[in-house]
C-alpha cells in the first residue's frame, strides 16, 4: 500500500502552521493560519478555459437547464449567469434585429408562446 502525504502552506506567509477551518459553501476545505491569522481555501478549484466556457454557452443555447449544466460541468450558478450576461451584452440592440414591417408604421414583436404562473386557480389571469 502506498500512502502519500501532502503538506499545505499559507498563501500569504508560507507558514505550515495551519488548522482546518471547516468548508465553504461549495464544499472546499478551508484553513486558518496560526502564524499570520489568514483564512483561505486549501485547494482552489480550476478556472474554466475559454474553450470550456464556449462549450458551456453552446450547451445552454441547446436548451439545457442551468442546473443541469452546473451538475455536468461543475460550474456555479453565479458563474454561469455572469457568462450569459456577458454574452447578452455583446448582442446588438433589439431595434437592429427586428425585421421591418411593410404594412404597419409601428414595429411589431411576435411572441411564439407566453406562459404565466398562476398561484391559485381562483385567481383569474
Amino acid at each position: 500500500m502506498i500512502i502519500g502525504t501532502k503538506v499545505y502552506s499559507c498563501r500569504k506567509c508560507q507558514s505550515e502552521d495551519l488548522v482546518k477551518n471547516g468548508t465553504n459553501a461549495s464544499g472546499s476545505s478551508q484553513y486558518h493560519c496560526k502564524a499570520c491569522g489568514a483564512y483561505g481555501v486549501l485547494e482552489h478549484k480550476e478556472c474554466a478555459t475559454e474553450e470550456k466556457e464556449e462549450l458551456i454557452i453552446n450547451v445552454y443555447q441547446e436548451r439545457s437547464s442551468m442546473r443541469g449544466i452546473e451538475r455536468t460541468f461543475g460550474v456555479s450558478c453565479r458563474t454561469l449567469s455572469a457568462w450569459l450576461k456577458e454574452q447578452a451584452n455583446d448582442l446588438p440592440p433589439l431595434e437592429e434585429t427586428l425585421q421591418p414591417v411593410e404594412c404597419k408604421k409601428t414595429p411589431v414583436l411576435d411572441v411564439d408562446e407566453l406562459w404565466s404562473f398562476v398561484f391559485r386557480s381562483k385567481d383569474k389571469v
